[in-house]
């Protein structure tokens, strides 16, 4: 289940909070003034979650090599913006 919260609601009930993540698996956006800010997860959805963009950094950095040699400045525009995203997802 995935659930906004209020950053006082996530204070107040943080014990609560993190055993219904940890064994229901279920996710929390916290907002504060209405805004999100951040997710509480489990572990096993942020490890699989780095794991999909460990997977898809690898995919690009291949798909790099095999177009590198182009002289395309699109490509070579496109090629610069996807690594951009890349390490974006990383951070």
């Amino acid at each position: 289940m995935k659930e906004n919260v209020t950053a006082m609601y996530a204070r107040k009930n943080f014990g609560r909070l993190l055993d219904k993540t940890a064994l229901l698996g279920d996710t929390y956006i916290i907002e504060r003034s209405g805004r999100p800010m951040a997710a509480l997860v489990s572990v096993d959805t942020l490890q699989e979650t780095q794991a999909d963009t460990m997977e898809m950094q690898k995919n690009l950095e291949k798909l790099i090599k095999k177009i590198k040699g182009s002289k395309s400045k699109k490509l070579e525009k496109a090629i610069a913006d996807a690594r951009e995203s890349a390490n974006k997802l990383l951070l």
